[in-house]
């Protein structure tokens, strides 16, 4: 009796094992394919345009996670996300501008390095994203009420991560 419980727990590890190896593929393909699409709105001309089209791919991203891990969507916390990037991005469209204007005086080559960083940039905040809502889905819906020091480290490293996955993602076959 013993041996056929310890059985049929080892069968109920394993296929627990084999459902979250499937939502983490999933999960995975889903933030590549929003990581595609911000390298794209990288490169709008605008930075403004650009921050709002990134944040609305985030506010989808994290809606397909939710559907990925069979979570409901977070409509409050996607609230917040948003208002959150908006604010947070004024510094950096700021910084864009000034950055464009620098840039600007290096034809063609000085427009290409703008744009390259835009869609890199964008792109590697994508990927920190949505390895926030995957860890946070993982962890069974957990993660994001940790201590925003944590969180703050974690989206640093991911979007470190990320900077060097990113290329990647365009040259898959």
């Amino acid at each position: 009796m013993i041996v056929a419980q310890s059985d049929v727990s080892l069968n109920i590890n394993e296929d627990s094992a084999e459902v979250l190896e499937k939502e983490r593929r999933e999960a995975d393909n889903c933030i590549k394919n929003y990581v595609i699409l911000a390298m794209g709105a990288g490169l709008l001309p605008s930075a403004l345009v650009n921050v709002v089209v990134v944040t609305a791919l985030e506010v989808k991203m994290i809606g397909s996670l939710a559907q990925v891990y069979e979570f409901p969507v977070p409509k409050k916390l996607m609230l917040y996300k948003i208002l959150i990037s908006l604010i947070g991005s004024l510094g950096s469209v700021y910084v864009s501008v000034n950055s464009r204007l620098a840039f600007k005086g290096v034809p063609l080559l000085g427009h290409a390095v703008y744009v390259g960083m835009m869609s890199v940039s964008g792109a590697a905040a994508m990927y920190a994203v949505g390895k926030i809502f995957q860890h946070h889905y993982e962890s069974g819906g957990t993660f994001l009420s940790s201590d925003n020091s944590l969180l703050r480290a974690y989206f640093k490293e991911k979007y470190e991560e990320g900077k060097g996955r990113v290329p990647s993602f365009v040259n898959t076959k």
